[in-house]
Order: C-alpha cells, then sequence, then structure tokens
C-alpha cells in the first residue's frame, strides 16, 4: 500500500471516530467555548465594509509566551465554532501546540469578496478583500496576540467561494500564507482564472514551502467542481518541488455535505505536516 493510501486510511478511520463521538453528543451546532474568546471590527480601508472579527485562543494562551500559528477562517460565521474546536481537539489528542483561529465575518457579500474578477454586478472583489487581510487584520492580529509572524505560520480555510479565494491568493499573494485548506473550491469561476493566475505567477512561487489539503465530495458535479479539482491538484504535485500536498474525496457527498468531513481531515493534515 503506498504512503499517501495508509495516511489517508489513518485519517479516515480517525474521522470515523471523532464523527461517531459528536453525533452522539449533540444533535445542535457546536458552540466553542474556550478559556478566551474575542470579538472586534475592523474597518476596511480597501473597500469600506465593516468585518466583525472572532478570535479563539488555545487554553492556557495567558499563562504561557508562546507564538502560536494562525488559521483564518472564511465564511466565519459559519465555520469558526467547528474549525476552533477540532483544532483544540486535535492539539491535544497530538499533544501539540494549539493554534489562534481567526473567523472572518461578512463584510460585503461573500460573492464578492471571495471572488477575483468581475463577471457580474456581485462579484470581483477579491483583490481588496485581500488588500485587507494583508494590511489591515494581519496587522491587528500581530499587534494584539502572539502570533506567528512568518508565512509558514498562517493559514487560509475556505470552502466553495471561500476555496476558490484561497486558490487565489496562493496564486497572486503567496508570500502571505504558506499553508491553504481548499475545500470544494469553486475553480470552474470564469473560466477558471485561478489557474491561469497560478500559471502567470508560478516561477515566483514554486520554489518556497507550501503547504496544501484539497478535499471535495464525490458527490459534486462532475464537469463544473471534479474536473477543474483534480487539474488543479496536479499542476500543484507536479510543479512545486518543495510542496506537502494532499486530496479527498468523501464518498457519497456532495458540495455541503463533504465540508465538515473535509475540514476535520483538512485540519489533521495541517497539524501533521505543518511547516
Amino acid at each position: 500500500m503506498k504512503m499517501q493510501s495508509v495516511l489517508f486510511y489513518t485519517m479516515r478511520m480517525i474521522f470515523i471516530v471523532v464523527k461517531a463521538t459528536f453525533l452522539l453528543t449533540s444533535c445542535n451546532e457546536e458552540t466553542f467555548t474556550p478559556n478566551l474568546t474575542e470579538e472586534f471590527t475592523l474597518q476596511s480601508t480597501s473597500n469600506d465594509a465593516t468585518y466583525k472579527i472572532k478570535v479563539a485562543l488555545p487554553d492556557h494562551y495567558d499563562s504561557t509566551v508562546k507564538l502560536y500559528g494562525t488559521v483564518y477562517v472564511l465564511d466565519g460565521e459559519e465555520n469558526f465554532d467547528f474549525v476552533a474546536n477540532q483544532c483544540r481537539e486535535l492539539s491535544n489528542a497530538q499533544s501539540a501546540d494549539n493554534v489562534i483561529v481567526v473567523s472572518i465575518g461578512y463584510g460585503n457579500d461573500r460573492s464578492i469578496d471571495y471572488t477575483p474578477t468581475k463577471v457580474s454586478a456581485i462579484t470581483g472583489g477579491a483583490p481588496q478583500f485581500l488588500e485587507f487581510i494583508k494590511n489591515q487584520l494581519i496587522p491587528d492580529m500581530e499587534q494584539r496576540y502572539r502570533v506567528d509572524t512568518t508565512r509558514n505560520g498562517r493559514v487560509i480555510l475556505g470552502h466553495s467561494y471561500g476555496g476558490l479565494f484561497g486558490a487565489y491568493v496562493f496564486a497572486t499573494n503567496n508570500k502571505l500564507f504558506g499553508n491553504y485548506l481548499l475545500l470544494s473550491p469553486s475553480l470552474w469561476y470564469d473560466n477558471e482564472i485561478a489557474m491561469s493566475m497560478e500559471k502567470e505567477n508560478r516561477a515566483a512561487n514554486r520554489e518556497r514551502k507550501q503547504l496544501v489539503f484539497m478535499g471535495i465530495g464525490e458527490a459534486e458535479n462532475a464537469g463544473r467542481m471534479q474536473a477543474p479539482f483534480e487539474a488543479f491538484y496536479q499542476i500543484l504535485k507536479k510543479n512545486y518541488a518543495a510542496i506537502q500536498i494532499a486530496k479527498n474525496r468523501e464518498k457519497n457527498l456532495g458540495h455541503v455535505g463533504s465540508k465538515d468531513a473535509n475540514i476535520i481531515l483538512g485540519l489533521q493534515y495541517y497539524f501533521e505536516h505543518r511547516l
């Protein structure tokens, strides 16, 4: 059995146990209750939108002097609690340093902020949203909290249009994040523009260390979702010598149903292979 197959067999077994435990303990949405959760808002100077930022700090944050990695979570209103809980569980299970989880709430409509080019009146705001993350949010996090300030210490996690935005960041501002969890990424968008951007910037990006996890549902549309997903994975695997990359297809699950399973597996992959 190949090494990657062994890895994902192990990861799938862990996921099954975690999922079963979760279903037995609660039928409701998880609520993250760490020792310290903080909220604040930032008004973007690049697009004038106001973003609600929610931050989950690791247990015992106040009693240590460590620097922590950061996981920036898109669609934060939907995904923050689940991601923060999984990070805490993984760090405890592996006796590993936890991360600071940063929820980025909605300022504009997500279809504006997460799409890199303008194809309608409600698309094309990703360049301005990225400027907000780069020039305001990350510097603010570095001022407020003890975060690892290197690109290797930063993770971006996104699903659907959020996954598209992560691929856009990978291609156009690769110095900002070293770790990418791209879940059901909408790489079909605008004639697969994100892959064109990757090709344009490949020479500048290909020698850097990267960690990339790509997840999708097996039942997602074969032409619209699966083909560009597989193409992007193969491009990265072939052309980036220093990359740590893995992919997963969740059996019998679609676009929404596969999200949580791939969040778990993506975070496991990050915790086990982080840069």
